[in-house]
């Protein structure tokens, strides 16, 4: 998701801001492989966050998510989605300006 820049206090203009991606998930999973796998050839940086390694993090994705955390979940400017297809993930990418 993009942010309106903003002038800084020299008076110059500053980058506009875009929030990372996140993809939450398993390194067993398949899926997330995938996912990441579309993001490293499209030289999107992401954040990776292993559940397996952090499990307190799957509570927080069951209650922002309404209790449906299935590997895996990928946060693209804020917006969270489940399990998506390349096609969805990519229509998320462009709408919050990285494609």
């Amino acid at each position: 998701m993009t942010t309106l820049s903003t002038v800084s206090p020299r008076g110059r203009m500053a980058a506009p801001s875009v929030r990372p991606v996140v993809v939450y998930g398993r390194r067993w999973c398949a899926l997330t492989q995938m996912v990441r796998r579309y993001l490293d050839r499209s030289a999107i940086p992401y954040r990776y966050v292993d559940l397996d390694q952090h499990p307190e993090v799957h509570s927080q994705l069951a209650w922002m998510t309404g209790g449906r955390v299935v590997n895996p979940v990928v946060d693209v400017g804020g917006r969270l989605l489940v399990q998506p297809s390349i096609g969805e993930l990519q229509w998320s990418l462009r709408r919050g300006g990285r494609r």
